[in-house]
């Protein structure tokens, strides 16, 4: 691993608009990644095996996608020094995730004379980083979603209220930006007259954190569902796209817990699959979007709800990364580099668990993998962090079944392994 230190903005994008910066050009395709968590390492990965060179940006020299193989350029990915030198060493630029200054980047990569080419662009990381944005955008074509209202910070608990009486129900509130794995969402059931002060008090404040951040606010009525659903698929410049399954995920607190699937296999219809390939197909031909991204619906009874979208490898794709069958990673680096797309099957049913910091536990540093053996025809991913906290996703175990009536029991088994692991790591930690 190497260290590329930018100095001044102006030197570098003057360096990047003359081409100075040439390591990354000996290679026939380089990839540069904005971000340094766990889905830029499994990406890193997966395009070192595809014989790709890849560069990230993170200001740390301990980040998860510094994995053997990877440069890295010192900087933060809102830094537009950083993304104009990984622009004058890479052939493409990708994103881990949606939180990003698209239009910084946009003019950042205009202003670098031979700069490298943004998958998803600009434009679609807009549009895709912005909840209301996309529900707007589901609106208009055609893809069922919850009605959403917006809350002024100025008035939370009267337009929660008028909300409330809007949409006939309990409701949540969320961030238009900036939320994922639970945070900036607020559900509010009904509450009686004993817990309505400290519901008020919740609504401003979370307005207020909202506001601090620079986001809007807005109420959807809580959707009452029988499963939760995902679809991650992924498009290449021509507009071809492949799929991978529709798979049935589970929350915890927000977080993305389990997935398994395929979901057709558990009782979801063909046609629900269908529905949901053909929302892909239709947003990522609206958009643009290059890459893998997913998208999570609500499955009520017949009626299929679009939740919202994420213009990137999804945690409810995480699964596919499992001996030899395709895997999202591969092929959102194949699509942003321009190889040829193919999603091989699943041959079995299948199961994917992340192991979270436990809620009672409090920050543990030097957090090694699990050592005890893996079930039977499972796979573990360790994200490789230097530190655990409540929630935080430290890996994912991936596990095959026989059939569909033996998914139950893994389920089990992976939890049962999970929280051996951790009764096991607080133990050594006190």
């Amino acid at each position: 691993m190497s260290s590329l230190t930018p100095s001044d903005e102006s030197a570098h994008l003057e360096s990047a608009h003359n081409g100075l910066l040439e390591f990354g050009r000996s290679r026939e395709i380089s990839l540069g990644i904005l971000g340094d968590g766990q889905l830029a390492r499994m990406l890193a990965g997966a395009a070192i095996r595809l014989g790709i060179q890849v560069t990230i940006v993170s200001p740390t020299e301990d980040a998860s996608a510094l994995i053997s193989g990877v440069r890295r350029i010192r900087g933060r990915t809102d830094d537009p020094v950083a993304v104009a030198e990984l622009a004058a060493c890479c052939d493409v630029i990708t994103a881990e995730n949606e939180f990003l200054d698209a239009a910084m980047l946009t003019r950042t990569l205009a202003a670098v004379a031979e700069s490298a080419a943004l998958h998803p662009h600009g434009d679609a990381i807009a549009v895709a980083q912005d909840k209301l944005v996309q529900k707007h955008l589901f609106e208009q074509l055609s893809i069922a979603r919850s009605p959403a209202y917006r809350v002024r910070s100025s008035a939370a608990v009267a337009d929660t209220h008028a909300a409330s009486r809007a949409l006939g129900g309990d409701v949540v509130l969320k961030w238009s930006r900036f939320g994922y794995d639970g945070r900036g969402t607020l559900l509010l059931p009904a509450a009686d007259s004993t817990a309505e002060a400290a519901r008020l008090i919740n609504i401003e404040r979370f307005c207020l954190a909202a506001a601090e951040r620079g986001t809007e606010v807005f109420a959807e009525r809580m959707v009452f569902f029988d499963c939760e659903v995902s679809q991650v698929g992924t498009r290449g410049e021509d507009g071809t796209m492949v799929f991978l399954p529709l798979v049935i995920s589970l929350q915890e607190s927000g977080v993305c817990r389990e997935v398994w699937g395929p979901a057709t296999d558990f009782g979801v219809p063909d046609s629900v699959q269908d529905q949901t390939r053909a929302a892909l197909k239709a947003v990522g031909d609206a958009i643009g979007l290059v890459g893998t991204f997913a998208i999570e619906f609500f499955l009520c009874g017949d009626e299929l709800v679009a939740n919202e979208m994420a213009p990137r490898v999804h945690n409810t794709g995480h699964w596919s990364r499992f001996g030899t069958e395709t895997d999202q990673f591969e092929l959102h680096v194949r699509a942003v580099c321009g190889l040829p797309l193919e999603a091989l099957p699943p041959t079995r049913p299948f199961v994917m668990r992340n192991l979270l910091g436990p809620a009672s536990t409090t920050r543990l540093d030097h957090v090694v993998a699990p050592q005890a053996p893996l079930p039977l025809d499972c796979e573990l991913t360790w994200y490789d962090k230097g530190h655990v906290s409540p929630g935080r996703k430290m890996g994912h175990i991936s596990g095959r079944a026989s059939s569909p009536e033996e998914v139950a029991t893994l389920r089990e088994t992976l939890m049962a392994y999970e929280d051996h692991y951790w009764t096991h790591t607080k133990r050594e930690a006190s």
